[in-house]
């Protein structure tokens, strides 16, 4: 691992708008065929909608284009009008210490080292950092990566994302030190209903590393939600508990950290080439500066949907409705083992319901359980008696978005839409999604379910109670430690 000392560079202002906006973008690399790699970059940053030069680089192929734009046979032979702000490197480890050079001597304020092969493999790759490192430090280029995907910015029509992906921007920046799970939720995101301000996929983090881009997201007046997926932090575990700390009280931070077991910590150091550390420590270090600590890809997903809809619970009192009285012993133990409350109903809620709803085939209490007596306007219509009870802060429901649809002979938006109308304006109105039917056209509704709720009604519908309450749980307790720090 690098030492701070071999990292000469200003860690205050840097010029980010220029990764993030470049004015012209060099690719290092490309080939004269669509691969993997150099070549990638080219079509799908140009598929993206970029207006800007982009210059693909490949001594072979001069004289020829790639998607329109002509090969140039190295860095010096490039144009000075427009300014190139970012260099984008896939060439083999080996010769990447003269490119830098190259770029140092054009001035190119930016460097994205796509290519793998650096400390992750061991000592001569680490060798070679250091020598990346001396030089960049030379003439002041900032190294992204090595071993990384790179930006995603929708505002500049920059992306490493698979062409066709959806690039309308959004409010959530994602720090990621894997590139594969930098695009597998740059993908899924959009497919749920939520989208990113900006996503960066960091790698090695011999240069700019995690800190550097938290300071600038807590910042960043496009962002209101931060979430990172973290196998380890290179440097300054002090500042990165201050900077937590510092940017908790503006906007939450979700962390995803990457080997928390044995052989975990172990894969760390043959994906990164870094330490991993104590995951009691991470538990530690969450509670002091009010990081919400998420476990996985899934968990990831739910806890910054939750983050990004739902306003901060004042408290953990929770009402369930259910169509089946099975799911709502289940919704009840898992809402109460994960730290939530079913406080009973008022005297007064229960007349009101029990109005339009016999005791006949349901339950009137808390879990409500309606039974065959269930259908959507039931539903709605007790969301909004349950909306004048203090006592809740969260109204979940469990019902397969079929049965609304076969029961209601409604289409999906219908149903959606009527879920919108009758939206609770106190409460945090959330779901549990599932089909009855188990089909692959049940699966597909409830998919569509899940995004039409979240991008119309702005509704989470979660894949299990377990999860729903997890994230309202955390969710609470950030609001908690936000109260303390005040």
């Amino acid at each position: 691992m690098l030492e701070i000392p071999s990292r000469p560079f200003e860690r205050d202002n840097i010029p980010f708008e220029q990764l993030f906006n470049p004015r012209a973008i060099a690719v290092i690399g490309a080939s004269i065929n669509f691969s993997y790699g150099g070549s990638q970059f080219v079509f799908t940053i140009k598929e993206a909608g970029y207006t800007h030069p982009i210059y693909p680089i490949n001594p072979k192929y001069v004289g020829k284009e790639l998607a329109g734009y002509k090969f140039y046979d190295s860095v010096s032979s490039l144009p000075d009008d427009p300014p190139i702000d970012l260099a984008i490197l896939a060439v083999p480890a080996k010769i990447v210490p003269s490119i830098i050079e190259e770029l140092g001597k054009k001035k190119v304020p930016f460097a994205h080292i796509f290519s793998s092969g650096f400390a992750e493999l061991g000592e001569e790759g680490k060798l070679l950092e250091e020598s990346i490192i001396k030089i960049a430090s030379k003439y002041g280029v900032r190294i992204l990566g090595p071993n990384c995907m790179g930006i995603h910015n929708p505002q500049a029509k920059i992306t490493f994302l698979m062409m066709a992906a959806d690039l309308t921007p959004g409010s959530l920046a994602f720090i990621s030190q894997s590139g594969g799970i930098a695009v597998s939720h740059g993908m899924r995101a959009p497919s749920l209903g939520y989208h990113h301000s900006k996503l960066i996929s960091v790698g090695n983090q011999i240069d700019l590393d995690i800190l550097d881009f938290l300071r600038y997201f807590k910042d960043d007046p496009e962002t209101k939600v931060i979430a990172m997926y973290i196998e380890n932090v290179k440097r300054g575990g002090h500042e990165f508990v201050q900077l937590l700390k510092e940017t908790t009280m503006k906007k939450p931070v979700i962390i995803w950290k990457g080997g928390r077991f044995k052989t975990g910590v172990q894969a760390v150091m043959s994906h990164t080439g870094g330490l991993a550390g104590n995951y009691k420590l991470w538990q530690a270090m969450a509670k002091q500066t009010g990081a919400i600590l998420v476990s996985g890809f899934s968990d990831l997903i739910d806890q910054i949907r939750t983050c990004l809809v739902y306003p901060i619970p004042k408290t953990l009192g929770t009402a369930l409705i259910s169509g089946s009285g099975g799911f709502a012993v289940e919704m009840t133990d898992k809402v109460e083992e994960y730290g939530l409350s079913v406080p009973p109903l008022s005297k007064d809620a229960y007349k009101k319901i029990n109005q339009f709803v016999p005791e006949t085939n349901s339950n009137l209490k808390n879990p409500l359980e309606f039974g065959a007596n269930n259908n959507l306007e039931v539903s709605i219509k007790t969301i909004k008696i349950l909306d004048e009870e203090s006592q809740y802060s969260f109204i979940l429901m469990t019902t397969s978005p079929e049965f609304y649809i076969f029961r209601g002979n409604l289409t999906m938006e219908q149903v959606v839409n009527k879920i919108s109308n009758g939206m609770p304006k106190n409460k945090i109105l959330a779901g549990v999604g599932g089909s009855f039917s188990m089909t692959d056209e049940g699966v597909r509704l409830n998919h569509i379910f899940k995004k039409l709720a979240y991008s119309i009604a702005q509704i989470v519908i979660y894949d299990s109670t377990e999860a729903a309450a997890r994230c309202f749980y955390r969710w609470w307790e950030y609001g908690q430690y936000l109260e303390r720090r005040k």
